[in-house]
C-alpha cells in the first residue's frame, strides 16, 4: 500500500510538472505576408483571406512578428480579435508589426525602432514581454531587400557595378542593409550589456547559410557582423537548415529568428518549425498567400 501511495504521489508530481512546464511554454513565430494592405498589388479575394486565416489558426502563435502588413485592420482579416495589435508608424504599406495573443495576460512595452531607417527602409519594432516575473525582449525587423548574399562591407560595396538599372538596384541594397547593421549592434549591444534574454526575429533578407558557407568575416557577413562572443555569442535554427516553403522553391531562409544565450537557454530542443503551404507553387499563389511560409519556435517565459 505504501509502494502504491508513493508511486501515485510520483506520478502527479510529473504530472504536475508537465504542466507547469507546458503552462509557460510560449510559442514565437514570424511571418512576412506580402502586401497586406490597400496596395495595387494587394489583389486577394476574401476566398484569399479565408485561406489565410485557416493558416494563421494553424500557426496558432501566441507571438507573430509582422511585416509587409498595413496595419491592424489588415492583420485582423488574417488573425482575427484575439490578439493585441502593436504597429511601426512609417507612412509605408509594407510596416513591421508584432501580434500578441491576448490570453496570454503579458505586460507589453511596444515602441518603434526607428534607428533601422537609414532612408527609405523599414523601422523596426521593439517589444518587451513580462509574465511571472520573467522578462522577454523582441526585436523585429524587415530588412533591406536585394542584398542576400554579397559582401557588404564598404570597400566591396563601392565595387559594386552599376551600369544597368538592375545592378544599381542591387548595390542601393547592399548599401542600405550595411547601414542597418550599426542599429542593430546597438539594440543588441544594449540588451547584452543587461544581461538580458532577447531576441531579433523577422525578415532579415539575408540567407545566413550563405554567410556561414562563403567564410565572410564581420566586416562582409551580416550573420558574422551580429555574432559575437559573451552576452552577443547568437544562435538561430534556420542557420544550418534548408527552407521547404512552397515544396523548396525557396530553400534558404532569409526569415529568421535569432537567440540570444539567455533566451536560448529557455529555447524548447526541436521546437523550430516551419508552416508549408499546401498546394503546389504557383506565382499566383505565393502572391495570393504569400512567398513567405511562417516559421516558429516556443520558448520558456
Amino acid at each position: 500500500m505504501k509502494n502504491l501511495i508513493l508511486t501515485t504521489i510520483g506520478l502527479l508530481f510529473i504530472l504536475f510538472s508537465s504542466f507547469i512546464a507546458q503552462a509557460n511554454e510560449i510559442k514565437v513565430a514570424t511571418w512576412n505576408i506580402a502586401w497586406l494592405g490597400s496596395h495595387e498589388y494587394n489583389q486577394r479575394t476574401d476566398a484569399d483571406y479565408k485561406k489565410l486565416a485557416r493558416y494563421a489558426k494553424q500557426l496558432n502563435a501566441d507571438v507573430i512578428a509582422l511585416q509587409e502588413v498595413e496595419s491592424e485592420f489588415w492583420a485582423r482579416k488574417v488573425f482575427g480579435n484575439d490578439y493585441d495589435y502593436y504597429f511601426s508608424t512609417k507612412d509605408w504599406v509594407q510596416r513591421v508589426g508584432v501580434a500578441i495573443k491576448k490570453s496570454q495576460h503579458f505586460t507589453v512595452e511596444a515602441k518603434e525602432y526607428k534607428a533601422l531607417d537609414v532612408g527609405k527602409v523599414r523601422h523596426g519594432m521593439d517589444i518587451t514581454l513580462t509574465k511571472n516575473g520573467n522578462t522577454l525582449h523582441l526585436l523585429a525587423v524587415h530588412l533591406k531587400s536585394g542584398c542576400f548574399t554579397s559582401p557588404l562591407d564598404s570597400r566591396s560595396v563601392k565595387a559594386m557595378p552599376s551600369t544597368s538599372v538592375k545592378e544599381e538596384k542591387r548595390k542601393e541594397a547592399c548599401t542600405k542593409l550595411s547601414k542597418q547593421i550599426s542599429p542593430l549592434e546597438q539594440w543588441i549591444d544594449l540588451h547584452a550589456s543587461q544581461d538580458a534574454a532577447y531576441i531579433v526575429l523577422g525578415d532579415f533578407n539575408r540567407r545566413f547559410s550563405q554567410d556561414i558557407a562563403l567564410k565572410y568575416p564581420e566586416d562582409k557577413g551580416l550573420w558574422q557582423a551580429l555574432n559575437d562572443e559573451g552576452q552577443e555569442a547568437l544562435w538561430t535554427p534556420t542557420a544550418t537548415a534548408e527552407s521547404g516553403c512552397w515544396g523548396g522553391y525557396y530553400k534558404e531562409y532569409i526569415d529568421h529568428i535569432i537567440f540570444s544565450p539567455k533566451a536560448k537557454e529557455n529555447y524548447v530542443e526541436a521546437s523550430f518549425e516551419q508552416l508549408f503551404f499546401k498546394p503546389k507553387y504557383t506565382k499566383e499563389l505565393s502572391r495570393n498567400l504569400s512567398d513567405h511560409c511562417p516559421i516558429s519556435v516556443k520558448v520558456k517565459l
